[in-house]
């Protein structure tokens, strides 16, 4: 019995080992069989049985496994890893990637880019934006930015200041347009008097006491301009004086009518006195009359100080009550170095030309005039 199972147990050990040597054989065929078969297979897969297998699927998957997927998945893309990214990436794009990007296109940008877009917009702003913005601003504009802009300006001292001094400069400028023309008037009529009375000899000029203004060949004032002086102060006197008599005697009326002859006769005497009163005032305390200030003259002594009221009073009362020997007198400013008159001679006085203020001189005045104000 016992050599009888040793020989049976020989006989399964031969017939397993035989067996698994065979079955390692045939495994190992079988797996060189299907190496073979697949490099037989790889290429025609390659080339043809996958692409066909994928044109067969892919409408498939455009249309329905491929949007089911990004359904799927979009939610948490938008809710989770899109900020994810951005937090973390953000940092680094605005430190570092962003500055370069910019730098590197700054060139373009200059040089190309921003001079193509403006010359492309400009026509459209220019031709249809700016006449809109105009077109619906202006309204606004004048219901509110206009009347603060004016009030700004007339608030502000500094531009009413301006604004008084550019009117008074036109002013003053028309006035010595107007003066230079007299004194070329006076020039032109002496010429003509001394021509026409055989008056050949040379005059020698006499200096004013001051600087004389430009524009003057002569430094004192002559025939025309004392005579346009002249009617300006007696249209002035005669016009107070009618007007003043006159809203007197309307208000005596209402009161008193008749009205007493002495009252008539005191009221005359006033009127009567109101000329030479103004002329002695005025040649006494500034040295011109309106007349005078207009034509661009002065009254002075001969020494070029100021007059006084005796002399004063007596050109006042020369000059008006003999006013046809005052006119006649006048002839005397052809042949006399300082256009005197024979009024003039005889009171020791002259008539030189006042100098023009131009704008500077009027600036530094009216700083002084505000700064004692």
């Amino acid at each position: 019995m016992t050599d009888g199972s040793e020989r049976e147990s020989l006989i399964q050990r031969a017939v397993s080992g035989a067996m698994d040597a065979t079955v390692g054989r045939v495994e190992d065929r079988m797996a060189a069989t299907a190496r073979a078969i697949v490099d037989d297979l790889e290429p025609h897969l390659a080339e043809e049985t996958i692409p066909n297998i994928v044109d067969a699927l892919m409408p498939q998957l455009i249309e329905s496994v491929v949007p089911d997927i990004v359904d799927g998945i979009t939610a948490h893309l938008a809710a989770t890893t899109t900020p994810q990214v951005l937090a973390a990436a953000t940092p680094q794009l605005t430190d570092e990637l962003i500055p370069v990007i910019l730098e590197r296109l700054r060139p373009y940008l200059e040089q190309q880019l921003i001079p193509a877009i403006v010359d492309g917009v400009t026509p459209h702003i220019v031709e249809k934006t700016v006449p809109r913005i105009i077109t619906e601003s202006m309204p606004l504009i004048r219901a509110e930015v206009v009347p603060a802009v004016l009030d700004d300006i007339v608030d502000d001292p500094r531009v009413r200041d301006l604004i008084r001094e550019q009117s008074l400069g036109l002013v003053w400028d028309a006035l010595e347009s107007f003066r230079r023309m007299m004194a070329r008037g006076d020039d032109l009529v002496e010429r003509v008097v001394r021509r026409l009375t055989f008056r050949k000899g040379v005059v020698t000029d006499v200096a004013a006491a001051g600087p004389m203004p430009r524009g003057r060949s002569r430094s004192h004032a002559g025939i025309l301009t004392r005579t346009v002086a002249l009617v300006i102060d007696l249209s002035m006197v005669s016009f107070v004086a009618t007007q003043g008599l006159a809203a007197v005697i309307s208000v005596l009326n209402a009161v008193v009518d008749p009205i007493p002859g002495a009252v008539v006769a005191t009221l005359t005497f006033f009127v009567a006195t109101l000329a030479p009163l103004y002329f002695t005032l005025c040649w006494r305390f500034g040295g011109q009359t309106l007349g005078d200030a207009v034509s661009g003259f002065a009254v002075r002594r001969d020494d070029g100080s100021e007059l006084r009221f005796g002399r004063s009073l007596a050109r006042a009362l020369l000059a008006l009550i003999l006013m046809p020997l005052w006119i006649v007198g006048m002839y005397g400013t052809v042949a006399d170095g300082a256009r005197r008159s024979w009024l003039d001679r005889l009171l020791g006085t002259r008539t030189p030309y006042r100098p023009h203020q131009d704008a500077q001189t009027r600036r530094h005045a009216n700083a002084r005039a505000h700064n004692l104000a």
